[in-house]
């Protein structure tokens, strides 16, 4: 590891930032958050070669950052946030580089959360968002991108269609890094609670309480909307996974490992040795500005084999 990387990961460990998720009551948790999004605002984001946009969706704002030169393929980019916490606008500053360097139309949701809606309705919005997608590009043409719990909802996408959702055609591609799913076994609890141990930002107490947050008193939100490891993955496309491995919700890969080997899906497992939690949209060591680099060339060529029929 690099000395700069070793110093960033010291820095972090002494902010405490798992204190965040820790430490309330449920309910304290979630006025927290209600107080902190109250003060987020969409930022006025704009560059010379894009449309920058905002359309609704079910109520809740999309961003859209479209290339003036047109583009064929698109990116629906989910921001992760624990499902309580709104995209920050550094986060969208990210998006834009992304649309940038990838040459992808994007489309931004800012998505219902948790700290007023069951899950169910993040999902709902979600797939509302991508069917506004499929009106201007072919869904083979389309990738889905989440970081986080937005990797819960970038890959959540295929059992919600699987769910009584059929007359909706499956995207081209997934990535989900660091997907945010809870924990559905005994061993599943024990790697996470050794991760806990090298994790600087997501504690492993946090994704019981996720359980009651993300259903929010509705229990009739499906299990695979927590438990995304239980999903219905039958006719997914190809999906990259992308993890560090000193995070806590890398106990959880091999349940997806499972779960794409049991359905048939082709997929990859990228592990960055010593990695934080969604290490490479946070590219401000070595180690992480080669994560920012390897999405690019994945997404990159994901689109050109899409080109080539391959």
């Amino acid at each position: 590891m690099s000395l700069q990387y070793e110093v960033l990961k010291r820095l972090v460990k002494a902010m405490n930032i798992k204190k965040r998720w820790t430490g309330m009551s449920t309910e304290e948790l979630l006025e927290n958050r209600r107080r902190e999004n109250a003060k987020n605002r969409i930022p006025n984001v704009k560059d010379d070669d894009f449309i920058i946009s905002r359309i609704e969706v079910m109520g809740c704002p999309v961003l859209k950052l479209i290339h003036k030169q047109p583009a064929d393929h698109a990116n629906l980019f989910l921001i992760g946030g624990g499902m309580i916490s709104a995209p920050r606008p550094g986060s969208i500053k990210k998006a834009l580089r992304f649309a940038k360097e990838t040459g992808l139309d994007l489309f931004v949701p800012y998505y219902p959360l948790c700290t007023d809606y069951p899950l169910t309705r993040a999902y709902e919005m979600i797939h509302e968002t991508y069917r506004v997608m499929l009106r201007h590009y072919a869904a083979e043409r389309i990738s889905v991108l989440g970081t986080s719990s937005g990797g819960n909802l970038a890959l959540g996408i295929v059992p919600f269609i699987n769910d009584g959702h059929g007359d909706t055609p499956m995207p081209g591609y997934i990535m989900a890094i660091s997907p945010g799913t809870c924990v559905d076994s005994e061993a599943e609890w024990q790697r996470m609670l050794e991760l806990d141990k090298k994790d600087v930002a997501i504690p492993a107490e946090y994704m019981k309480t996720a359980v009651e947050i993300m259903r929010h008193g509705d229990d009739s939100v499906p299990d695979y909307m927590i438990w995304l490891q239980r999903g219905n993955f039958t006719n997914c496309p190809k999906v990259t996974f992308i993890y560090g491995s000193d995070e806590t919700l890398y106990a959880c890969a091999p349940s997806f490992e499972t779960a794409m080997k049991k359905y048939g899906v082709d997929y990859e497992m990228i592990v960055g040795e010593g990695m934080f939690h969604c290490y490479p949209v946070f590219p401000i060591c070595k180690e992480a500005k080669e994560g920012w680099e390897l999405m690019i060339h994945k997404m990159i060529e994901r689109t050109e084999q899409n080109e080539t029929g391959l």
